[in-house]
């Protein structure tokens, strides 16, 4: 518990936690995070209950509601429920015989598309009796405007264990109960921008010192600054592809699961010089080639909508560090080889002009303007990219939940928006396992889509067999390249 006992929690969201608070009221741009941990045996509720009093105590977002800023003069703040229940946010379900995967995603898949209570705390939990083998799953779902994937990693870094045995309970925190009369929130809204407004009127007079001071240092910055802005200037231009994938939405959501070893990802990552995330792109790619031409679509490309971490190794902020950039992805280039490499190429032009450091800007500019304005102008942005790919690591040890072992755990990234398809990964112990989240009525044949992810897995892991090994790293003798 050490690393969030000094974790800093602010009183507000940042702006990227108040776009998808925001764009949430329009139901299509819902923007639920879910993971699913299958448990080798069934805990006991009361035990489960008290692991969920545990993190709350630690993780104040558990127990804090969002509140809005009168006129939305300021982002939403977290204040304490008072009438927080854990019964509600923690609930038992039972999954009908024989109690398999497919039973247990049928159960889930309603659960995980119905909105979450905006009056009460963003998140749910439920417990899954009555899988084979005397195993059981829990399966918890949060709102984004809480958390991204690497805060989602730290809170299961608290409510998880190395062992069998209870983890110390933390000192409970002092909890905000901050009074949310209108013009107690009025007050502390325009406080806030009194502090934002001195805040950029600071970060301003730096910068214009620095100039003046180093005239020539800003002039050699200007051509990086225009590879920047023209960079992030296509993220807001370039258009999605034609696909299949368009014809019909609905609300509805189909969940599946797929693995692949991380020892064989990693293989093929040293031997083809490329990352984890080139790889993983590579054989997504593949696997989009293959859905859309057995519907006879002749697909040549096809942009992803990939979340970037933005923050640095000491940044524990709570919140949302994330710039959300769309990738264009060679999925009719039928070589697993010659895909990886123009994949390679694009993720490389990405990254040397920096675009996502201008995403906090924007989200900032979004948000300030009027929620149906917002709301349309973040809907615009989904019809740029066709789908959703996250990839975010996790332990490599063996974790337990209320005293029993967790096998597997699926991550969920939403459906927003126009994009049918999402695509997350997560690595833990020695595997790489992948929630698929689908609206069954853009594609409705899940299970060939998994197929065609085996194949393309499989494809890419026989090209890299053939490739000269590398150094362990990712390069001859170097260390790996910097994930986007």
């Amino acid at each position: 518990m050490a690393a969030t006992t000094q974790t800093r929690w602010p009183e507000r969201m940042n702006p990227n936690d108040a776009l998808f608070w925001f764009l949430d009221t329009v139901p299509e741009l819902r923007s639920t995070i879910g993971a699913l941990m299958i448990l080798a045996r069934t805990p006991s509720l009361d035990r489960l209950r008290a692991e969920f009093e545990r993190l709350a105590d630690g993780f104040p977002r558990m127990r804090q509601r969002a509140v809005e800023a009168p006129l939305n003069l300021a982002p939403p703040e977290w204040i304490e429920d008072p009438q927080f229940d854990l019964g509600y946010h923690l609930r038992p379900i039972a999954v009908p015989a024989p109690g398999g995967m497919l039973e247990l995603l049928a159960e889930l898949g309603p659960l995980y598309a119905s909105p979450l209570d905006r009056e009460r705390p963003l998140w749910e939990a439920y417990l899954a009796e009555g899988l084979l083998d005397g195993r059981a799953a829990v399966f918890m779902k949060f709102h984004h405007c809480m958390m991204d994937g690497v805060g989602g990693s730290e809170m299961f870094a608290n409510l998880l264990s190395e062992e069998r045995e209870h983890a110390p309970r933390p000192v409970p925190r002092p909890r905000r109960r901050a009074s949310t009369a209108y013009g107690a929130r009025l007050w502390r809204a325009l406080q806030y921008n009194v502090g934002e407004a001195l805040g950029i009127g600071l970060a301003t007079a730096r910068a214009l010192a620095e100039t003046a001071l180093h005239p020539w240092q800003a002039l050699g910055g200007a051509p990086e600054a225009v590879r920047r802005a023209l960079g992030f200037g296509e993220e807001l231009t370039v258009l999605r592809a034609e696909s299949p994938l368009h014809h019909a939405r609905s609300l509805s959501r189909q969940l599946s699961t797929f693995e692949m070893s991380l020892a064989e990802i990693d293989a093929a990552r040293s031997r083809l010089r490329a990352t984890n995330n080139d790889v993983v792109l590579t054989i997504v790619s593949g696997a989009l080639h293959r859905w859309h031409t057995s519907r006879g679509a002749d697909v040549k490309e096809l942009r992803a909508l990939v979340p970037v971490n933005l923050r640095s190794p000491e940044d524990t902020t709570p919140g949302n560090r994330i710039a959300l950039l769309g990738m264009s992805l060679p999925v009719g280039e039928p070589d697993p080889l010659a895909r990886l490499r123009l994949i390679q190429e694009r993720v490389g032009r990405v990254k040397t002009d920096r675009r996502a450091a201008l995403y906090p800007l924007f989200a900032r500019a979004l948000a300030a303007l009027p929620l149906v304005l917002a709301a349309e102008l973040g809907r615009q942005q989904t019809f740029r990219t066709n789908f959703i790919c996250t990839n975010v690591p996790g332990p490599r040890h063996t974790c337990y939940l209320a005293g029993e072992r967790i096998e597997r755990i699926y991550p969920y990234a939403p459906l927003v928006g126009d994009h049918p398809v999402a695509i997350a990964l997560y690595s833990y112990q020695d595997t790489v396992l992948v929630g698929l989240d689908v609206d069954p009525l853009a594609m409705s044949d899940l299970p060939h889509f998994k197929d065609a992810l085996a194949e393309s897995y499989a494809e890419v892991l026989n090209v890299a067999r053939g490739v000269e090994a590398v150094g362990e790293g990712g390069r001859p003798g170097g260390a790996p390249h910097a994930a986007a």
